[in-house]
């Protein structure tokens, strides 16, 4: 894969190539760094976690393993100082661990669940994933300080997941498949029992621009923006397709991500494309 960052016109800069096993990179909250995992699972030490420069993507450097398991899906703590990522192993549950990301100390364990998604209140609160059964993933809230766990969405034999805040912390976006396709959805936050469905050809990874004035959402591996006036959601417009396609992305994680400014997408584009 090549990392690119592309602008919202389609302009791109190539910033290094990473192997074929990478996913889901990550900028860090100052924009200058990215983590990533990468997904050799027949490799010595399994998937591991990486972070770069983006300004020397090739000088990359690998994070300490957590012995006997597999590392993966790093999300940056709001100060850059941690990155949070999955602990998983045929012999123990699945777990959320958080670590320096300079890669000294140990690593922590925080919960035992699917993987983190993004922060609430300042980085109080830790939204993750939740999974029943196969497939039905739902979407819940851990509180750093008091340990204690809220569910937020959780539709049953369906998926909801790639949850993101509002920058103003009042509304959650996130992909859902309980129509039988992805659709992005949001609601209020706090919740309120209403619930907005905002497409209808499909879409998911949902992400809000830093202004709040209008969602990104990818759709058959373009980019979509959908121009959201949440101060009256009975008018949600039509998405506009953006010159921004041919990028990696699978059914869940995102493997994209939107650079602080607003400005520019980090994509993964296959060699050659």
């Amino acid at each position: 894969y090549e990392l690119v960052l592309v602008s919202m016109d389609g302009t791109k800069k190539v910033l290094g190539q990473l192997p074929p096993t990478v996913y889901a990179p990550r900028i860090s909250p100052d924009g200058k760094r990215v983590a990533f995992e990468t997904r050799d699972m027949s490799g010595a030490d399994g998937p591991r976690l990486w972070t770069a420069d983006l300004s020397d993507v090739a000088g990359r450097k690998v994070l300490p393993l957590v012995a006997g398991a597999i590392n993966w899906a790093p999300l940056w703590t709001l100060d850059g100082q941690r990155l949070v990522f999955i602990v998983s192993s045929p012999d123990r549950p699945d777990a959320v661990y958080w670590r320096r990301a300079d890669g000294s100390g140990e690593a922590e364990h925080l919960i035992d669940t699917r993987a983190a998604e993004g922060w609430v209140g300042g980085g109080v609160q830790m939204r993750f994933l939740t999974l029943k059964g196969n497939r039905d993933y739902g979407i819940s809230l851990f509180d750093m300080k008091t340990q204690t766990v809220t569910h937020l969405v959780d539709w049953p034999g369906s998926a909801q997941h790639s949850s993101n805040m509002s920058p103003d912390g009042k509304w959650m976006a996130y992909a859902s498949n309980e129509t039988g396709r992805y659709e992005v959805w949001m609601e209020p936050f706090p919740r309120s029992g209403a619930r907005l469905q905002l497409t209808r050809d499909g879409g998911s990874h949902p992400m809000w621009a830093p202004d709040g004035r209008s969602l990104y959402f990818d759709r058959d591996h373009q980019m979509f923006q959908l121009a959201v006036n949440t101060q009256d959601v009975t008018s949600i417009g039509e998405p506009t397709p953006l010159p921004i396609k041919g990028f990696a992305q699978a059914e869940y994680r995102r493997q994209f991500d939107l650079m602080p400014d607003g400005r520019q997408f980090l994509v993964l584009v296959p060699t050659g494309r």
